[in-house]
């Protein structure tokens, strides 16, 4: 909106100074001053409608406290960020991540280390490979908020290959972590299908029913992530790009931000290229799902899923956790429940950062991959 009122500005004083084009100039005046009323409007419109009405009552209880990123630390910054055939991904290097409350309370303090094919570095044991288990999945995947040492790709090759050296047996388990922030499994299924060397005897998906939202670009920042459509055979196939229009993900880094930060092109987008039905996301969601099973069949991988349930006010259809679990079952896939508590709403404090970020500790990290561990024994 800063930037429109600026250029209409601009282009007033254009008017003023000079009568060339000066019919085109006050009609791009108009058009200019339009889309900045419009963006003004949209960007306080959240705000009013979640305002709350004056109880009369002044007391420092009622500010809610927030979390945000210290300023020095390099994650979550353009220096970490870039567009890249699955989407938003990291660049190659060793990035701090500091997320501290309002309150003084530090969330997280690590470091995230990135590989040279823009992923996070888990643990290799020698050049000789015997098995190999890919992780994909999210920031839960990926390890939000803990070190490259506490993610659960790390631990489960921690562990098995803790087990294989007191054997002496040398050949080691190879993991690798595809998980990325912000991700949904319709990048799981664009990894394995893209030309990157992803065989391995194990393909294990990550989840939970909020991915939906992302295999549906619904949310913002799926913007050039893959798009997938469903299929009558309920499997889905490729048709290009989340929350694009062609030339919007290609365009210099600087004026993509400019627009993709625009609320009116948010409003076109949300209205022209998104699933916006939960029933359709979570169908659309369990026909990707569908069809990462028949690609690791195809390559003659196993795959297991590893679901965490959403709180059960999340669900607004005809769809809950339960009923999303007996579909993946009813696939033919192994799925674990790895909510670790009889419901989400019911988690341990242990497992997870803080109450204002709730992705997984690294106890909760470890316990999922002992369960891991404990289903696939063989």
């Amino acid at each position: 909106a800063s930037f429109l009122w600026a250029v209409s500005v601009a282009l007033m004083a254009l008017a003023a100074l000079t009568s060339f084009l000066r019919n085109t100039v006050i009609t791009l005046i108009s058009i200019v001053i339009t889309l900045a009323i419009a963006e003004t409007a949209l960007g306080y419109l959240p705000a009013l409608i979640a305002k709350k009405p004056d109880t009369g009552i002044n007391t420092a209880k009622d500010k809610s406290i927030y979390a945000y990123f210290d300023s020095a630390q390099t994650y979550n910054t353009p220096a970490y960020w870039h567009l890249g055939p699955f989407g938003s991904q990291p660049k190659p290097g060793v990035f701090t991540a500091k997320k501290i409350a309002s309150n003084g309370d530090v969330l997280y303090d690590t470091v995230f280390t990135i590989g040279p094919d823009g992923f996070r570095v888990t643990p290799k044991y020698g050049d000789q490979q015997d098995h190999r288990i890919n992780f994909l999945g999210d920031s839960f995947t990926f390890g939000e908020g803990v070190a490259d040492n506490q993610t659960m790709a790390y631990y489960v090759g921690d562990l098995v290959n803790a087990q294989k050296m007191a054997a002496k047996q040398l050949a080691p388990l190879q993991v690798k972590n595809y998980g990325i922030h912000g991700w949904g499994i319709h990048q799981s299924l664009a990894i394995l299908q893209s030309d990157l060397d992803t065989k391995a005897n194990l393909n294990f998906v990550l989840t939970a029913p909020w991915h939906a939202s992302r295999v549906a670009c619904a949310d913002f920042f799926s913007l050039g992530s893959p798009k997938y459509e469903l299929e009558k055979d309920g499997l889905v196939k490729r048709d290009g790009y989340c929350r694009s229009f062609g030339w919007v993900e290609h365009s210099p880094k600087a004026l993509r931000g400019l627009i993709t930060s625009s609320k009116v092109f948010n409003l076109i987008q949300d209205s022209l290229l998104v699933i916006n039905d939960q029933d359709k996301q979570l169908a659309l969601y369990l026909g990707v799902l569908k069809t990462i099973a028949a690609e690791s069949k195809k390559r003659g991988e196993e795959l297991v899923v590893g679901y965490i349930k959403a709180d059960d006010q999340w669900f607004v259809g005809t769809y809950n956790n339960a009923k999303v679990m007996a579909a993946i079952k009813d696939m033919g896939i192994k799925v674990i429940d790895m909510t670790l508590a009889d419901k989400n709403e019911l988690l341990e404090r242990k497992y997870y950062i803080h109450e204002l970020d709730k992705h997984p500790t690294g106890e909760a990290n470890l316990a999922r991959a002992k369960l891991l561990l404990s289903n696939i024994a063989k």
